[in-house]
């Protein structure tokens, strides 16, 4: 994968809509197309990643353990993950790409999963 792929998996996730919750005195549609540019210009020159814990093992932590992830986007201790052959995203955390604490969850919003 790379940063032309990671990118055009992310877009093809934000044509479907995002399922973010925007702040109440913010317009919603607004909010979403500001994060979208966020987490678009976080964009990375993906890297696969070691999945080592998730918060909520008994979600998609095991899925993630099997699977080929690559970090695409990253903003300080946050990286947003997603699995080489799906239209799969999750969150995950650490300063290192050896050693990644995933939330647990996962989906093909990307956009959501960033925000979590």
């Amino acid at each position: 994968m790379n940063k032309v792929e990671a990118i055009s998996k992310i877009k093809l996730s934000l044509l479907n809509g995002a399922q973010v919750i925007a702040p109440k005195t913010v317009d919603s549609d607004k909010f979403i197309e500001e994060q979208a540019v966020k987490l678009l210009s976080n964009v990375i020159e993906p890297v696969i990643v070691k999945i080592t814990s998730a918060c909520f093992p008994e979600y998609d932590y095991e899925k993630y353990l099997s699977s080929e992830v690559w970090a695409i986007a990253h903003d300080r201790d946050s990286w947003l993950l997603t699995l080489a052959d799906e239209n799969e995203f999750a969150l995950g955390f650490g300063d290192s790409t050896n050693e990644i604490m995933m939330h647990g969850f996962s989906s093909s919003d990307a956009l959501g999963e960033w925000c979590t």
